[in-house]
């Protein structure tokens, strides 16, 4: 039997155009060796399994390639090509930083560089998971790294750049991977299951691409366990059912019962679930990208979003047209309050069901509340069209004979209806004269200044302190209760104990003059503030005052701060 070999060894790339989803790199690494600009130290950094040990192999292939194609690629025929091709060249060392990360380890490879290749022009030393090197080797690799010999090329792979310090990153060009993009993936997943005669359904690939979050590596190690599993003919239920992902059936049959108000369904759909062995929070992180997909499907500007097949991509379609935004909107934000308290909740079950309880009457509960509004205007700010309407209906809609009870003749329906007509309009007139009238003399008062008492200013600036209190400055309101409040000639003067509180209210004077005028309905109001003139024991607050008392008291005190010449403190 023939050895197996994974996937992601039998198809990884060996020239620069085969690599997946990383453009960007592959385009300046190939610029760079055609114009013969090949920096002396590169790091490549990004998630796992997205090419950056690839890329360095190619690159090493490359710039030691003696027959160059005109896009820049490698060969294959040259002697240094083949010798790559089969894994017997000298021209490329690869060291894991993992288990070689000491110093010695580092001080072995720098001996190493001193010797110049014996085939091809450079020789590439490619050095992964560089950042579990210690501080130590780091700084002996730095000569190194920044002068190396002319044959000698680094590239340092990592999957996390933030280690690395900043001594290294200043000598390297780097160049940061992407995750690759789930279409990508896709597509490779598909030229592999045709090269080995592999039937399969686009929803599995699909599944697959999207459990491998951007590592083709990853994508490739599972297709070859559903490969394994499955045997030649890959579906999307058993995909599913292997790598215990939850079907999007239900998510479809959860979002048409929810939008429906079938909550019975709901809840049973959900137990069903969480049988089959399905947590909780994956199941309502699961939902909320349904929703979310269901949202960007709304638009064609949008739906390029939404990473799924084409038969599913129609589905979305569908069901998104049955789904009011706001639902979809609402719906969002109660799976994210659930997302967010699921881990604290202690029963994390009823939190889920809350959430689906919630989202089963969002769609029901905005009808009910705009029939509400439109019953409160049509009875409540047209009574008199409610009159006419009343005084019609019996005339338009009764079914039983209109009786005739007084000697006046029986108003036919036209005449009635110019009445209901008059009635209407001169009613309309009569209300809009109210609202006029209303309006004067609402500006009137407005305008009216009320006469000043004494007990008015107290008043107001006692309003105005407790409002200030509510609000949490008790200082004020203790300042504003303990001073006295008297009126002069529309100024109210407030006399205060200390400079202390003078300058605390002269810093708000202007807007408590404004809060003042409101509450004491005079636009003519002014406001002085000043210390009153204490008579008998006077209080020391500042240092200043304190200093004086004692200096009274004791006049020794005057001489001590001349004598060595004290300053006292505000």
């Amino acid at each position: 039997m023939d050895d197996f070999i994974v996937s992601a060894r039998k198809y990884r790339p060996q020239h620069f155009n085969t690599v997946v989803g990383q453009s960007h790199i592959t385009n300046t690494l190939k610029q760079a060796i055609k114009n013969g600009k090949i920096a002396q130290a590169y790091l490549f950094c990004g998630p796992r399994g997205v090419g950056k040990t690839t890329c360095a192999r190619i690159f090493a292939k490359t710039i030691n390639c003696t027959n160059l194609t005109s896009d820049g690629e490698a060969c294959d025929a040259c002697e240094s090509c083949l010798s790559f091709n089969s894994g017997a060249s000298l021209n490329v060392y690869e060291l894991d930083a993992a288990s070689n990360n000491s110093v010695e380890d580092i001080r072995n490879l720098v001996d190493q560089v001193r010797f110049a290749p014996q085939l091809g022009d450079y020789k590439v030393y490619v050095i992964d998971e560089v950042h579990m090197l210690s501080n130590a080797a780091f700084n002996a690799f730095l000569k190194t790294l920044e002068e190396p010999p002319k044959h000698a090329k680094f590239i340092l792979a990592t999957t996390e750049k933030h280690k690395i310090i900043p001594t290294i990153l200043s000598r390297c060009q780097v160049f940061s991977f992407n995750r690759i993009k789930t279409e990508d993936i896709t597509e490779q997943l598909v030229h592999i299951a045709n090269t080995e005669h592999i039937t399969f359904e686009p929803e599995a690939l699909q599944i697959i691409s999207q459990k491998a979050d951007g590592g083709l590596r990853d994508a490739c190690s599972i297709f070859d366990q559903m490969v394994t599993f499955t045997g030649n003919h890959l579906t999307y239920k058993a995909v599913v059912e292997n790598l215990h992902v939850l079907d999007y059936e239900y998510y479809f049959k959860l979002t048409d019962a929810a939008l429906n108000g079938r909550l019975p369904e709901v809840m049973v759909t959900f137990d069903e679930i969480l049988k089959q062995g399905f947590d909780g929070h994956n199941f309502i992180i699961g939902f909320g990208e349904h929703l979310r997909n269901l949202l960007v499907s709304k638009d064609q500007f949008t739906v390029q979003l939404l990473e799924a097949s084409e038969s599913l991509k129609q589905r979305f379609a569908q069901q998104a047209q049955l789904c009011p935004i706001p639902f979809l909107l609402k719906s969002l934000a109660v799976i994210n309050k659930c997302d967010i308290h699921y881990k604290s909740a202690k029963n994390q079950r009823l939190q889920v069901e809350m959430a689906l309880m919630q989202i089963s009457y969002l769609n029901a509960a905005p009808m009910d509340a705009e029939k509400k509004n439109e019953l409160n205007s049509e009875f409540g700010t047209q009574p008199a069209v409610k009159a006419i309407e009343s005084a019609v209906a019996p005339a338009k809609f009764s079914a039983q004979p209109v009786v005739q009870t007084s000697n006046k003749p029986v108003v036919g329906f036209s005449e009635l209806k110019i009445k209901s007509q008059f009635m209407l309009q001169n009613t309309m007139q009569q209300n809009q004269s109210v609202v006029s009238e209303a309006k004067v003399i609402s500006e009137d008062v407005e305008n009216t200044d009320v006469e000043l008492t004494n007990d008015s200013a107290m008043t107001a600036v006692k309003l105005f302190a407790e409002e200030k209190n509510k609000n949490g400055n008790k200082q004020l309101y203790a300042t504003l209760t303990s001073s006295k409040i008297s009126l002069s000639d529309k100024t109210i003067l407030i006399e205060l104990n200390n400079e202390v509180q003078k300058e605390m209210l002269v810093g708000i004077k202007q807007d408590m003059l404004d809060d003042l005028r409101k509450l004491a309905r005079n636009r003519q109001l002014q406001l002085e503030i000043k210390v009153s003139e204490i008579i008998g024991e006077v209080k020391a607050y500042k240092p200043a005052d304190k200093f004086k008392l004692m200096a009274e008291k004791n006049p020794a005190l005057l001489e001590l701060k001349k004598r060595f010449d004290l300053d006292i403190e505000y």
